[in-house]
């Protein structure tokens, strides 16, 4: 009899593969022992639990078999055992294959080391040695076993390396990155952190051997490798100091600027890489071309790389799917030499938005980064500090709206009351080309936030941008909080996370004015904060004119005095005299900026 593979087998797997932990739906999970159940007018009996991690034989004994009377002694007997949809051949001493045992528990529940059971069946077929005919079935019985697997913590830390090797265990500084599967089927755990400024030392603990040192100064319960303390070999396998024979710390030789450790609980064995942040990266691929032209450079804030390693890109859709990877300088440059495997690729899914990143030389293929293209922009950040990345479909509105504190100053003219933070009449940032860069006028002053709508459906706050204007500091909670108050023109680019601010006065420009078109002797007009605009009364020729500010041409306004644009044509004057004029670029209350001009 040969084994039979079932189409229910695939099922099975596929739903195991489609959990994180594998759900425990196959019941009971464990059962008393012995148990004894019916085989015609025989009977099977289960044995004790199979403990997968102490079997050495390549088959296992899973129940005793009382067979039943054969009604034909020229035939001969043969047995089969079915776990759920999986039939397997038996002896008549109930041993069978312990491989299929082993895959068809790990199949169902994973590979934790716990006891699991599972239901099982024994057939008794009859053969004349041309035809086999099935003579008995026994009742449901459960064969319980253990798969075979080290035992794996959930979680795992660097012990000394920059830190102090007591505190660094108690207040476990370094955690390894996990993915957040079940640990037994995703045994891999990696950190990075910075090396000393000389030789690097370190050991690895999981929450109890740090727990020991904090509570008993018991540093045995330590992972070290097996190589000897101070190895600094790069790769080896890892034990528990209490079983080495001396502490078995690791050594990095000085030099690098990060350490990447890379442990496999699975198998116990450990990779070590010295690490250095590169100034620049770059996309390659995407909405641009696979060559060495460097022209997709990431952003990065004005700080050192390793006091901020997060790189960012923002990029438009092509519309269908996009695929990319993204290099240093070293390896753009060796593209260009035709050689590809210094790029860096992630180490899942091409499609997966957020996970680890790693060099393709490290990896079984390109691993390329890939986006459906169905959203308008996407923005691709990477921590060269944790080798992670996050890719961030983008789809902006026209605008971002910003209610705070300043409006406590400004809405007693509308009939609200004076109490601010309201988005329905905050000042309005546009982003004209719905990319995400919004740029607008605000007086500010103090906390502040930013909100996607004129509610507080969705909002916009201090965690949502890396580079600031140096006026622009954390308020309270996720609040942003403006430190000079003044009148400023905002750009929030929201897509790459900054934001920047100029103080600016408005005033006006052209032949109308007593100043011309010589925008440094601009007539200046001051803030009404009640109003939430700026105000003159002055003498004005029948001639053209403009808003500008700071007595510059850089910021202007013309063009419809109902919904002015910046650079827009000149306003005209028709009819010399005085004049009260009102402007209001802040957009406060129509998403537009507008003007009054009232002849006194």
């Amino acid at each position: 009899m040969t084994k039979k593979i079932l189409l229910g087998m695939a099922l099975v797997a596929s739903l195991a593969a489609c959990t994180d932990d594998y759900k425990d739906w196959l019941t009971p999970q464990v059962v008393n022992q012995p148990e004894t159940v019916s085989f015609g007018d025989g009977s099977v009996s289960t044995v004790g639990t199979i403990d997968f991690n102490a079997v050495t034989d390549e088959m296992v004994k899973v129940c005793n078999i009382t067979a039943p009377t054969s009604s034909d002694p020229s035939f001969t007997p043969s047995y089969t055992i079915t776990l759920g949809d999986m039939t397997y051949d038996i002896t008549a001493d109930g041993m069978m294959s312990a491989a299929d045992l082993s895959n068809y528990v790990i199949s169902q529940y994973g590979r934790r080391p716990v006891e699991r059971a599972v239901e099982a069946t024994v057939s008794m077929w009859l053969s004349n040695g041309t035809t086999s005919v099935k003579t008995a079935t026994s009742g449901v019985f459960h064969i319980t076993a253990i798969p075979k697997a080290p035992q794996i913590s959930q979680n795992y830390y660097i012990v000394g390396g920059p830190n102090d090797w007591g505190e660094s265990a108690k207040n476990k500084m370094l955690k390894f990155n996990h993915s957040g599967k079940d640990v037994y089927e995703d045994p891999i755990f990696t950190v990075t952190f910075n090396a000393s400024e000389g030789d690097t030392w370190f050991a690895i603990g999981d929450d109890e051997a740090c727990e020991a040192i904090a509570n008993d100064n018991d540093w045995s319960k330590l992972l070290g490798t097996t190589k000897g303390n101070g190895n600094t070999d790069p790769t080896g396998n890892l034990d528990r100091r209490y079983n080495l024979s001396d502490d078995g710390s690791f050594c990095v030789p000085a030099g690098p600027r990060l350490i990447k450790v890379t442990i496999n609980m699975m198998d116990y064995s450990y990779q070590i890489e010295a690490l250095n942040i590169a100034e620049n990266y770059y996309l390659i691929g995407g909405p641009g071309e696979w060559n060495n032209s460097k022209a997709q450079k990431f952003s990065h804030s004005d700080k050192s790389v390793f006091e901020d390693p997060v790189f960012t890109y923002t990029f438009e859709s092509t519309g269908g799917e996009m695929w990319f990877a993204f290099g240093d300088d070293e390896a753009i440059d060796a593209v260009g030499e035709g050689t590809w495997n210094k790029l860096f690729g992630t180490t899942g899914d091409s499609k997966d938005l957020s996970g680890s990143f790693d060099r393709r030389y490290n990896l079984d293929g390109d691993h390329s980064f890939c986006v459906d293209g169905t959203a308008k922009l996407y923005r691709f950040s990477v921590n060269m500090m944790t080798m992670t990345y996050e890719i961030t479909p983008l789809n902006f509105a026209e605008f971002i709206y910003v209610p705070g504190n300043a409006q406590k100053y400004n809405t007693a003219a509308s009939g609200m009351p004076e109490w601010g933070w309201t988005p329905e009449l905050a000042p309005a940032l546009r982003s004209a080309s719905f990319n995400g860069i919004y740029e607008g006028f605000a007086y500010m002053d103090g906390d502040f936030k930013f909100t996607k709508e004129r509610n507080w459906n969705a909002e916009y706050n201090y965690n949502d941008f890396s580079s600031y204007s140096s006026i622009f500091t954390l308020g309270d909670g996720s609040n942003i909080n403006c430190t000079e108050p003044g009148y400023y023109k905002l750009v929030a680019d929201v897509a790459k996370g900054s934001l920047t601010a100029t103080k600016l006065t408005w005033g006006l420009v052209g032949p109308a004015t007593a100043g011309g078109w010589d925008a440094p002797s601009y007539t200046v007009m001051r803030y009404n904060m009640a109003e939430d605009c700026w105000e003159i009364t002055t003498e004005l020729k029948a001639d053209e004119f403009k808003f500008t500010t700071n007595g510059s041409w850089d910021i202007n306004l013309g063009g419809d005095i109902n919904d002015l644009s910046e650079g827009g044509p000149n306003l005209r004057i028709t009819e010399a005299g005085t004049y009260n004029i009102k402007l209001y670029p802040s957009r406060a209350q129509s998403d537009k900026m507008y003007a009054t001009i009232v002849k006194q």
